[in-house]
């Protein structure tokens, strides 16, 4: 089997962490901006946020392992893909994770306190622990919710990642999809201007 272009998956996690951020903005651009009236009676929309995310870390991921020439496998096991990523670079997102994680470690001490639970550790592993099936868990989040000490905290690490990639080709930043450009009805959902 013909194994992906590092660049080509950098380009589509690229497209879907650029999703995830603005899926979790919609409804705050609504009170501005009519071309986001649709959202404006909606709440933050943290699942398709969250799914989005997840799946721009685990294609972060695979672009990091086809970089140094392994086959990037299947599956959507962020735990699993970041133990195939080579130890240098495993090494800088933990770095990055470490400086910028004051947000999910105050969100998880918050939780665990709540719930009168010791506190954990709050580091690469634990993040990737709980977050590890995000994609394919809160894409049916209606089905089943998620289970306990499970969902997706790993933002930090996303950036991480992105950062790691971007280190070494700093011109893949301005990288765009060049085909297959498929053509979508979306267009044609908003008013002409």
């Amino acid at each position: 089997m013909r194994q992906p272009k590092a660049l080509n998956i950098f380009i589509v996690a690229e497209q879907f962490r650029c999703a995830g951020k603005l899926t979790h903005l919609i409804p705050d651009l609504a009170a501005t901006n009519p071309a986001f009236a649709f959202a404006a009676d909606l709440p933050a929309m943290s699942a398709a946020s969250m799914v989005c995310m997840a799946f721009s870390l685990e294609l972060y991921f695979k672009c990091l392992i086809r970089m140094n020439r392994k086959p990037v496998g299947k599956g959507h096991d962020l735990a699993k893909l970041f133990a195939l990523i080579g130890r240098r670079d495993r090494t800088k997102i933990k770095r990055y994770f470490h400086s910028h994680s004051a947000n999910v470690r105050s969100y998880v001490q918050r939780m665990y306190e709540e719930s009168g639970r010791p506190i954990p550790a709050v580091d690469v592993d634990f993040v990737l622990s709980a977050s590890k099936d995000a994609f394919a868990k809160i894409r049916y989040i209606y089905e089943h919710g998620v289970e306990s000490d499970t969902g997706w905290l790993g933002d930090t690490i996303v950036e991480g990642a992105r950062k790691t990639i971007l280190e070494k080709h700093p011109d893949w930043e301005r990288a765009r999809q060049i085909s297959p450009l498929p053509e979508t009805s979306f267009r044609s959902t908003f008013p002409a201007r």
